[in-house]
């Protein structure tokens, strides 16, 4: 359980996706930051899985999906609430709904990467869309396969998904395509579970050396790149990368005696900043877009930016405390009940 913690702490420096709507002015790559994500998710969601088919035989598959609904559900909602309310008092109403109602659907990453609507207002939910289809997916497919070699079979996918987005670049299809197409972008969902249907201990051990490097590489990339000089390839390439990087440092946080790598998630305030990472994650665009295109304040930009992100935070303080808090209590409700032994290859 404690290294099932540590692990959790690393997804939530991920912060989900970083703040899109101003990677040109506080994180210029923070887009890497939904790879991060992506591969923490798959690995995280896939060990759960693995645990309670061990334990019970089976998946419940209701007990499951409600309790992610728990975890997503209640902050999502709030945006979504806000949308709605924000549409009534404004001149593009009907072009707010229009986005809001793509992104309830949870098809935005379809919409970014075809342009069926609007995608300036909510459209940084495409990758909350991407990881409701791995949900709703993965379960079915993962106990198709789980007897069947199923590291052979994500290799497979993920070969496959690295040759249609190689084959896309070629065909010149635009960077949307290649940045939100879900068959093209979640290479970390892949090594997630990769990750998770591999035990840590037949893992080779690695030097300490290896997991920094790995997680200096992901910050050098974060403050490096700026997105007007990401070529196509680099949309394709740059999220293996990344994901093969945030494996190597889960290795080294599972690992049993303590690293720096397990110390340094474990510190208080990223413990806390995980634990209000979904709101991070929906508020920023919205108050970022509000802030550079609505609210017209006479303020230096750096102060401005500054007082953009206290109140993202505070929003998601108070979004964590005072309305997903209850409705992760009720989380404990839809846990396994039964334990009949470990299934045969479950391993």
């Amino acid at each position: 359980m404690e290294r099932t913690f540590k692990s959790a702490s690393l997804k939530h420096v991920a912060l989900r996706s970083g703040i899109q709507d101003a990677n040109h002015v506080i994180l210029p790559a923070g887009w890497i930051g939904v790879d991060i994500f992506f591969t923490l998710s798959g690995y995280l969601i896939t060990s759960l899985l693995l645990r309670e088919m061990a334990e019970t035989g089976s998946i419940n598959f209701g007990n499951f999906y409600a309790r992610r609904a728990l975890r997503l559900a209640p902050a999502f909602l709030l945006l979504v609430t806000f949308q709605l309310i924000r549409s009534a008092f404004s001149p593009h109403g009907e072009e707010i709904r229009r986005a809001t109602l793509i992104a309830v659907a949870y098809v935005e990453n379809f919409n970014m990467t075809f342009g069926w609507g609007p995608t300036e207002l909510i459209g940084h939910t495409w990758s909350l869309a991407t990881e409701e289809q791995f949900y709703l997916l993965w379960p079915l497919v993962l106990l198709f396969i789980i007897h069947r070699r199923p590291g052979l079979w994500l290799a497979i996918a993920a070969a496959a998904m690295l040759a249609t987005g190689l084959l896309a670049v070629r065909s010149h299809v635009g960077p949307a395509y290649l940045q939100f197409n879900p068959a093209i972008r979640p290479f970390g969902l892949l090594i997630g579970c990769l990750l998770a249907l591999v035990p840590v201990t037949r893992w080779p051990r690695l030097r300490a050396a290896i997991p920094a490097t790995a997680l200096a590489s992901l910050i050098g990339i974060a403050a490096l790149y700026k997105n007007n000089q990401v070529s196509d390839m680099c949309l394709v390439l740059c999220p293996l990368v990344v994901s093969v990087a945030t494996a190597v440092i889960v290795v080294s946080a599972r690992r049993e005696s303590p690293t720096s790598t397990s110390k340094l998630l474990s510190i208080q305030p990223l413990v806390y900043i995980g634990k209000i990472s979904s709101g991070l994650y929906l508020f920023s665009a919205p108050i970022f877009y509000l802030g550079e295109h609505e609210w017209k304040l006479q303020i230096p930009f750096h102060l401005y930016g500054v007082a953009l992100i206290a109140l993202i935070f505070l929003v998601s303080a108070i979004s964590y405390e005072f309305i997903e808090k209850p409705f992760l209590r009720l989380k404990e409700r839809f846990q396994r009940r039964t334990a009949i032994g470990i299934p045969a290859g479950a391993g």
